[in-house]
C-alpha cells in the first residue's frame, strides 16, 4: 500500500491548523510523549541521515525504539556496502542528552518499519504503549513528535530538539485484504519527523510517521499502530522451500522462514509439511498440525531466520509447509498459511538453464521478448495482442494464453511502456494489483516477492469465490513481464502451475543463483562486454594515454522507480606514475562513488548485476607485471557499489590484459551501461549498430 502513494522517503513534522481547539495535549503528556520520543542518527561510509523513533519497550537490560525501515535500514543511491552505525540520542536539544549506539533487531521493508535495541541506558523514559490503540476516525485530531529538518533546527551545541506538530486525520486508506493499510493526515511536512510517533489527543498511539505526498500540499501519511503492535509480538514471515541435493546425491528439500521478533518473543518454529505425489490432491485444512499425513521439523533460528532440512525420497510432486512459532510457554502461536511448493525436476532453478523437461516445451513471443515453459500438448493454446488499463493509462499486452489438460489456465506477456509511465518504476505495482483486481473480481490474499534471472519483482495470490490465481509481475525499465495461471486451489498449487511460473524469464537467462560466486564468467573476447542491455543505446568508449592503465572507475548512481542505475562514470588511469581522470560521461558525479586500486595494482575486470542497466558492479584489481600486463593469481577485489540484490553476477575477467579505457551506453545525459576495455579491444567501434 505504501509504494501505491507515490510517497517522498523524507518524512516530516506536522504543522496544519485545521485541527478543532479542543483537540489539544496536557502538559505532563507532551513531556512524557516528549521524553519517549529520540533522535537516530545513521553514520555511513562518506553519507549520513538522520530520523525519528520512540521507545517502546525498557527495563534494565535493553531499550527497544520502533522508526521507520528507511531510516535505519535502506542505504541512498550509490552508497558504499559497509554497514552504517545506528545511534539513538535521547533527551535530545536538552542538557540531558545523551547517545548510545543501536543495533537493528526487526526490519519490515513492506511495512518500512524497523526496530533498534540500545542496551546500557540509564534511567531510560517511559516506553509509548502499543497496544490498547485508539480507533482512527476521519478529522481526528493528532500530534506528530519528532526532528523535522535534523540538526539544521537544533540552536545549540549538541543535537536538535523535539518538535511537536499538530494535524487531523483525513482519510484512512485499506490495503488489498481490507485492513486499514494507512492514514491520511492534513498536515504540512518537513524532512526529519520520519519514525517518529504520532498520537491522539490523550497521548496515545495513532500510528508512525513515515511519509509526505510529493508536491501535495498539507498532505502526509502515518503507518497505522497496530502495524507496531504486529511487529512487536513476534511473527513469522516469507517461508521459502529450496530444492537441492544431498551430498550423497539423493533429493533434499530446506525450508527457510523469516523470523521478526524484536522482543523476542517467540520461543520456537516448526514447520508442519505434507509430501503430496504428482497429480495427488493438495490439502486444504488451515492448519497442517491437524492433517494426519503431516510431519513436524523442529527449526533452527538463526539471525532472524528459522531453517531446517525436510525429508523427501524423490524430487517429485509437492511439498505443502506451515511454519508455527510458539511464544511464552508454547500456548500461544501464530502461524503463516499452508503453501504448496513444487519438487519437480525442472522447477529448481538450476534446471532451468537445459532444455524443456519432457511434457514441455519452451514458447517464446515473437520479439522473443521472453522464454516460457508450456504444456506440450495443451487442450487449447494462442497468441494475442490486448489492451489491459494501467494507472488511467491503456497499454498493449503481448503474449500466450492457453488451458492445459487438467483445466488449469495460463498467460505469459509482455507490456512495453510509454515514457510517461515507464518513468513511475516501482509505483506501478500497486496499479498492476489494482488491475488484477479488476480481471478477476477477486482479492489478494497473498503477496511475495518474486524473481527470475535479473528480473526481479512480486507475486500475487488472488482469489474469487472458489477460483485462485496466482501472478507474477516484473517491472523492468520501459517493460512488465508478467505470467499467471488460473484454477482451483489444487491446480495452482500443483507442479504445472509452478513450473509455468518459474520457467518464465528473459532469453539466456536462468533463475537468481545462491550466493557464493558469479552466475556466468565471461573471458575478455575481441570486443567489450558491455553491462547492460538496451540494445539501441547510443555507446561510447574512451582510452587513455599511451602506456595509462585503468586504475579506477569513479560512479554515480540514480534511481528508476527503487532499481539503481549507473548515472555518470569517468576512469582513473595511471600513467608515468602519476593518477588522473579521463573523459567523463553522464554529466553529474555530485554524490559519486570511487574505486580505485592499491599501489602496483590496476583494473583486471569487472563483477556486475544488470539487466536493461548496469545495476551495481565491483571491480577485479590485479598485480602490475614488469612487462605491463597482470597477474591474475595476484589480485583482490574492490567493494561492491551499486544494487547488490538478488539476481545474477556477470564476470568479465582478464587472463592479464589490462584494462586501457572504458566502453558504455549512453542516453542523453546519463549513463545506462558500463563496461571495461582491455588491451587489444582498443579498435572497438562504438558506432557499429551491431
Amino acid at each position: 500500500m505504501l509504494r501505491a502513494l507515490a510517497l517522498s522517503a523524507a518524512l516530516v513534522a506536522l504543522s496544519a491548523p485545521n485541527t478543532r481547539a479542543d483537540d489539544t495535549l496536557a502538559p505532563e503528556t507532551v513531556a512524557a510523549v516528549k521524553r519517549a520520543s529520540v533522535y537516530v542518527r545513521v553514520e555511513g561510509d562518506g553519507w549520513s541521515g538522520s530520523g525519528s523513533g520512540f521507545v517502546v519497550a525498557a527495563d534494565k537490560d535493553r531499550v527497544l525504539v520502533v522508526t521507520n525501515h528507511h531510516v535505519a535500514v535502506k542505504r541512498p543511491p550509490g552508497a558504499r556496502a559497509k554497514p552504517p552505525e545506528v545511534s539513538v540520542v535521547f533527551g535530545s536539544g536538552t542538557a540531558a542528552e545523551r547517545e548510545y549506539p543501536a543495533t537493528v533487531v526487526a526490519a519490515d521493508e513492506e511495512r518500512d518499519l524497523a526496530v533498534l535495541r540500545v542496551t546500557g541506558v540509564k534511567d531510560p523514559p517511559k516506553p509509548i504503549a502499543y497496544t490498547d490503540l485508539p480507533k482512527p476516525v476521519e478529522t481526528m485530531g493528532v500530534f506528530s513528535f519528532g526532528f523535522p529538518l535534523g540538526q539544521a533546527l537544533s540552536v545549540r551545541k549538541g543535537f536538535p530538539a523535539v518538535t511537536v506538530g499538530k494535524a487531523s486525520v483525513s482519510s484512512l486508506r485499506e490495503g488489498d485484504d481490507g485492513e486499514l493499510a494507512i492514514i491520511q493526515i492534513d498536515g504540512n511536512l518537513n524532512p526529519g519527523n520520519s519514525g517518529g510517533p504520532v498520537v491522539d489527543a490523550k497521548g496515545r498511539l495513532v500510528g508512525v510517521a513515515v511519509a509526505r505526498a510529493r508536491d501535495g500540499q498539507g498532505i502526509g501519511f502515518i503507518i497505522p499502530g497496530a502495524e507496531v503492535d504486529r511487529l512487536m509480538v513476534g511473527r513469522i514471515g516469507r517461508v521459502r522451500v529450496i530444492s537441492g541435493k544431498r551430498a550423497d546425491g539423493k533429493p533434499s528439500a530446506r525450508v527457510e522462514a523469516e523470523v521478526i521478533d524484536p522482543a523476542g518473543e517467540l520461543r520456537s518454529a516448526t514447520a508442519y509439511y505434507v509430501i503430496v505425489p504428482p497429480k495427488g490432491r493438495v490439502p486444504d485444512a488451515a492448519a497442517l498440525d491437524k492433517h494426519p499425513d503431516a510431519r513436524a521439523l523442529e527449526l533452527k533460528v538463526d539471525r532472524g531466520v528459522a531453517a531446517g532440512e525436510l525429508t523427501i525420497e524423490r524430487a517429485e510432486g509437492a511439498v505443502v509447509v506451515q511454519v508455527v512459532g510458539t511464544r511464552g510457554a508454547g500456548t500461544d502461536r501464530v502461524a503463516t498459511r499452508a503453501r504448496a511448493f513444487a519438487l519437480a525436476p525442472g522447477a529448481r532453478p538450476e534446471d532451468l538453464a537445459g532444455p524443456a523437461p519432457a511434457g514441455w516445451k519452451g514458447y517464446s513471443p515473437p520479439g522473443k521478448a521472453f522464454v516460457v515453459w508450456l504444456p506440450e500438448q495443451p487442450a487449447r493454446q494462442g497468441e494475442d495482442r490486448r489492451d489491459v488499463p494501467l494507472a488511467g493509462e491503456t497499454v498493449r499486452a503481448n503474449g500466450v494464453f492457453g488451458k492445459a489438460d487438467d483445466g488449469l489456465l495460463y498467460r505469459a506477456e509482455v507490456m512495453d511502456l510509454a515514457p510517461d509511465l515507464a518513468r513511475l518504476g516501482a509505483r506501478l505495482y500497486p496499479a498492476f494489483r489494482a488491475t488484477l483486481r479488476d480481471e478477476t473480481k477477486g482479492r489478494i490474499t497473498e503477496s511475495v516477492e518474486a524473481q527470475s534471472g535479473t528480473l526481479s519483482g512480486a507475486e500475487y495470490r488472488l482469489e474469487s469465490g472458489s477460483e485462485v490465481t496466482r501472478v507474477r509481475v516484473y517491472v523492468q525499465g520501459p517493460r512488465i513481464y508478467t505470467v499467471r495461471v488460473t484454477g482451483t486451489a489444487d491446480q495452482v498449487a500443483g507442479v504445472g502451475a509452478e513450473m509455468i511460473l518459474m520457467s518464465f524469464r528473459r532469453p539466456g537467462e536462468v533463475q537468481a543463483q545462491a550466493p557464493g560466486g558469479p552466475s556466468k564468467v565471461i573471458a575478455v573476447g575481441k570486443e567489450p562486454y558491455i553491462l547492460g542491455s538496451i540494445e539501441h543505446d547510443p555507446k561510447f568508449k574512451t582510452v587513455g594515454p599511451v602506456g595509462a592503465l585503468v586504475v579506477g572507475v569513479e560512479a554515480r548512481f540514480g534511481k528508476f522507480g527503487s532499481t539503481d542505475i549507473v548515472r555518470a562514470v569517468r576512469p582513473i588511469y595511471r600513467v608515468n606514475g602519476k593518477e588522473e581522470f579521463g573523459k567523463q560521461f553522464g554529466t553529474d558525479l555530485t554524490g559519486s562513488v570511487t574505486l580505485r586500486a592499491k599501489d602496483g595494482y590496476a583494473v583486471g575486470g569487472i563483477s556486475g548485476k544488470a539487466g536493461w542497466w548496469c545495476n551495481g558492479f565491483s571491480l577485479t584489481f590485479m598485480k602490475v607485471k614488469g612487462d605491463g600486463t597482470l597477474d591474475p593469481k595476484d589480485r583482490y577485489e574492490s567493494e561492491w557499489v551499486g544494487f547488490n540484490g538478488k539476481g545474477d553476477v556477470t564476470q568479465v575477467m582478464s587472463d592479464g590484459a589490462p584494462a586501457v579505457g572504458i566502453v558504455g551506453k549512453i542516453v542523453g545525459t546519463e549513463t545506462t551501461a558500463l563496461g571495461l576495455l582491455f588491451k587489444g579491444q582498443e579498435s572497438f567501434d562504438p558506432n557499429n549498430k551491431k
